[in-house]
């Protein structure tokens, strides 16, 4: 039988809680690429179709630069939202 001290203990407990806070992020990291690779994919299929968007959309485009577009490129469309735009929002469930 092993005996710790309450000082031992503590310091298990931070590195656990290190360890699992390092697993956290990482898993974050991976969910933010996951998402941006789907972002990028779902722009390249909308893109390819041509519909004339001036936006400026590219495949770098995050989904914080597409939220800030607003409608997008409306001039062409009477005031309707940019399809293009419309699209990529709708695909990311935004």
């Amino acid at each position: 039988m092993t005996t710790t001290t309450p000082r031992d203990e503590e310091r298990a407990a931070r590195k656990q809680q290190r360890d699992r806070d390092k697993l956290q992020a990482g898993a974050a990291r991976a969910r933010e690429a996951e998402a941006r690779t789907k972002l990028a994919g779902i722009i390249r299929d909308e893109l390819a179709r041509n519909r004339g968007c001036t936006c400026g959309i590219t495949t770098r485009t995050t989904l914080t630069q597409i939220a800030e577009l607003g409608e997008g490129c409306t001039h062409k469309y009477n005031g309707y939202i940019c399809p293009t735009l419309d699209a990529i929002r709708r695909r990311m469930g935004r």
